[in-house]
């Protein structure tokens, strides 16, 4: 039960960081944090996640981002389709080894709803797009190291 409240605040505060207007600059930058999220709990967990859910997260952050509804769902369910193709691979790398694997998940996910959001015509393409997964990649062995230290203080065994 506690690992359950304890992912759902993990999504809350990571949609919450993507919804937060800090200006254009932060939003050229900032990554993804639902998708590391998820790329965090796909890999650290011995269950799989379900599909459904990633779908329902997208479309969650959707609404929150008042994104074209389906962009992120959409991008979210091939990212970790994406990444259960290779998951043994992945898990058996250190975290500072999984960056090129983040990067070119994160890098697929916002080309997918670029092209979404290109495709409704709400959003050119420009170089800066690229940022965000870069640094997300940059950011993941802090944010696995952290979200380690978390589950192992809070005691959640691979939910």
């Amino acid at each position: 039960m506690i690992a359950v409240v304890v992912i759902v605040l993990g999504f809350f505060f990571a949609l919450t960081a993507e919804a937060v207007p800090c200006g254009p600059f932060y939003a050229l930058l900032h990554p993804d944090f639902v998708a590391l999220l998820l790329l965090y709990w796909v890999i650290s967990s011995a269950s799989e996640l379900s599909f459904t859910v990633v779908w329902l997260i997208g479309l969650l952050q959707d609404m929150v981002l008042g994104d074209v509804l389906g962009a992120q769902a959409i991008a979210g369910v091939v990212m970790i389709y994406l990444l259960y193709t290779g998951i043994a691979r992945v898990r058996s790398l250190a975290s500072w080894e999984q960056l090129f694997f983040i990067f070119v998940l994160l890098l697929a996910h916002r080309l997918l709803v670029w092209s979404w959001q290109a495709w409704a015509g709400t959003i050119t393409w420009h170089f800066s797009l690229l940022l965000g997964p870069l640094i997300g990649a940059l950011l993941w062995p802090l944010f696995a190291l952290t979200l380690d230290y978390l589950r192992h203080a809070l005691r959640l065994n691979h939910t």
